[in-house]
């Protein structure tokens, strides 16, 4: 019987942007951001579609989102999807599955999502957009994104379900 190789498979770690480990406390603090709850940034998603909520009044500011990193689609990847409570299973990946109305794409300043990560949670800060948009892959629409975002884990976080 054949062996499986093992694979000894540490996360890349990169300074100046902290991607791969979240970002580096010095990158951290130097942008500040106003935190905002998902419940301020959608007031309602269902038959009459998403509605912006008080938070809209943030855009093009730096705001910090907490939630949970989707599995990504790609390891080298620029972006993530940033979702109200944890996703098991990527949208694009499983037909019968499709994304929430209130994900959050976050547009990293550096690539290198690490797909260990997805499932966990995060707190990501970047500069606010606001308006429906198409995604970095064919078939992502997101109402609200984070440009030039930095994240870190964040243990403080829990599922939302409902």
């Amino acid at each position: 019987m054949a062996a499986f190789p093992q694979f000894n498979r540490s996360p890349q770690r990169l300074p100046a942007t902290g991607v791969m480990a979240g970002a580096p406390a010095a990158a951290w603090a130097a942008a500040p951001a106003a935190s905002i709850r998902r419940d301020e940034l959608f007031t309602s998603t269902g038959l009459f579609g998403i509605e912006i909520g008080p938070a809209g009044t943030l855009a093009d500011q730096m705001v910090e989102l907490h939630g949970f990193m989707t599995p990504p689609m790609l390891a080298d990847a620029d972006y993530f999807v940033l979702s109200r409570s944890p996703l098991p299973n990527c949208p694009f990946c499983v037909p019968a599955v499709s994304w929430p109305d209130d994900i959050v794409v976050v547009h990293l300043r550096a690539p290198g999502v690490d797909p260990d990560h997805s499932g966990r949670a995060f707190a990501a800060r970047g500069i606010l957009e606001i308006g429906e948009s198409a995604g970095p892959v064919p078939g992502l629409l997101s109402h609200a994104r984070l440009v030039g975002a930095l994240w870190v884990e964040d243990a403080l976080v829990t599922p939302l379900y409902g």
